[in-house]
């Protein structure tokens, strides 16, 4: 058995093809063709696979981005922290109602 690489290629270069590869490309479109089901329109905007239509890459990215930016606003709308309400007590806080700024207004 060998090893080397190079020796495997120079190998597979030297010997014959077996087959007729010229047609090769026609005939997989025509075997794909072929698969298509006929209820199924084709469209540019999916892919019919087994009776099911599954989104181009590019309308599942959009869809993927519309829906971080409605997570993204959800959570920027409902998960902001709320105001707490000020203690009198509270003497380092900014609106201490005891704090020497305030009393000098």
């Amino acid at each position: 058995m060998k090893i080397d690489i190079d020796a495997l290629i120079k190998d597979l270069k030297e010997t014959r093809l077996d087959r007729d590869l010229h047609n090769l490309e026609a005939e997989v479109w025509e075997r794909i063709d072929a698969r298509n089901p006929a209820g199924h329109p084709d469209s540019s905007a999916a892919i019919a696979t087994d009776g099911r239509l599954f989104a181009t890459p590019a309308v599942s990215r959009t869809a993927a981005i519309a829906l971080a930016v409605a997570i993204g606003l959800l959570v920027g709308l409902f998960g902001a922290p709320s105001q707490s309400s000020s203690s009198d007590f509270s003497v380092f806080s900014v609106d201490a109602p005891y704090a020497p700024s305030g009393i000098l207004r």
